[in-house]
């Protein structure tokens, strides 16, 4: 077991790093204080070749997502941007994971539909399952409800934490079935920009330290949705526990966010004078120890996953999501 880095995963770890450096950094303040999704800096992630890492290779991808060839590869751009800002990570953390579902449950008309875009002119995708009050209810109890009419659905609710809703090209989220117990009345649907009865609520989005990670409510009242538009087959989520595919890359914020804060402190200390301070040097290496120990628990996870062995990589990404938040904390 090597986790030495491919020279692949090492040109990816430089290229974002430097994008980081000389971009993301010194945009990061603006953003935050604007509440404005980073467009540029997901446009220089594009510009890279890195917006489709989470896609099958075959189709042109990177490999990487949970189920990929390569599941380190993405998990790399999330860590690295998260160094310098945590909006644009969680900006790419949710276009990977919904690029990564699409490539690996959606049909190959939606594949190409959707996918084909990412690569080819840097379009963005997301997946909201989130609405008010869900975390009492259960992470299924969902009141946004599709009901079964001729051609396909028609589907009232309202979501919230839908980080990028207002520049996506089409809003992906879950819904539950009318009548239909769980987990088959469990559903993921695709709604296009513009689809009328689908609004994005405005100013809904504010919170201290992620402005910039846009996540507005977005609300449906009577939206048709036809069944080309029904990504999976209806209970594939909880059935195929997708929700555990996400946890590294969640983690991968943490690690990279803890980061920058300790890029930060090893700045600050010697300006303070308190560098050769026992007390400080104690600290700042318990730190440092936290930190590699998460991120060595990540990808180990990762390498779970390209074994395949899909119950102890839900497992592991779960200990390695935790681990990489109390590093954060």
């Amino acid at each position: 077991m090597d986790f030495a880095l491919t020279p692949e995963h090492q040109r990816v770890y430089d290229i974002v790093g430097e994008l980081g450096r000389t971009r993301f950094a010194e945009r990061a303040h603006r953003h935050d204080v604007d509440a404005s999704t980073p467009l540029d800096n997901l446009r220089d992630l594009f510009d890279a070749g890195l917006l489709g890492l989470s896609i099958r290779k075959s189709a042109g991808g990177g490999g990487g997502g949970a189920l990929g060839e390569d599941p380190l590869v993405s998990l790399l751009v999330v860590e690295q941007t998260a160094r310098y800002c945590l909006g644009t990570a969680q900006c790419i953390h949710i276009h990977y994971n919904a690029a990564h579902m699409v490539d690996q449950v959606g049909n190959e008309e939606q594949r190409a539909r959707l996918l084909s875009p990412v690569l080819e002119t840097g379009a963005l995708l997301n997946m909201t399952g989130s609405e008010p009050g869900r975390t009492a209810r259960g992470l299924y109890g969902l009141q946004t409800v599709a009901r079964r009419v001729e051609g396909g659905y028609l589907v009232n609710g309202l979501k919230n934490y839908a980080t990028l809703a207002a520049v996506v090209g089409h809003n992906n989220f879950y819904a539950v079935i009318e009548g239909e117990p769980l987990p088959d009345g469990h559903i993921g649907l695709i709604v296009p920009k513009g689809t009328p009865g689908l609004t994005v609520r405005p100013d809904s989005w504010n919170p201290m330290g992620m402005r910039a990670a846009v996540s507005p409510e977005f609300e449906l009242k009577d939206v048709f949705v036809p069944h080309a538009n029904v990504l999976g087959t209806p209970g594939i989520f909880p059935r195929d526990r997708w929700q555990t595919k996400s946890h590294l890359s969640f983690a991968q914020q943490y690690v990279g966010a803890s980061e920058g804060i300790f890029d930060l402190l090893v700045d600050y200390l010697p300006k303070r004078g308190t560098a050769g301070d026992t007390f400080a040097q104690l600290r700042l290496g318990e730190i440092r120890i936290a930190i590699d120990a998460a991120r060595w628990l990540v990808y180990r996870a990762a390498w779970v996953w390209q074994q395949r062995r899909y119950d102890e990589a839900e497992l592991s990404s779960m200990n390695a999501k935790y681990q990489a938040m109390s590093a954060a904390v």
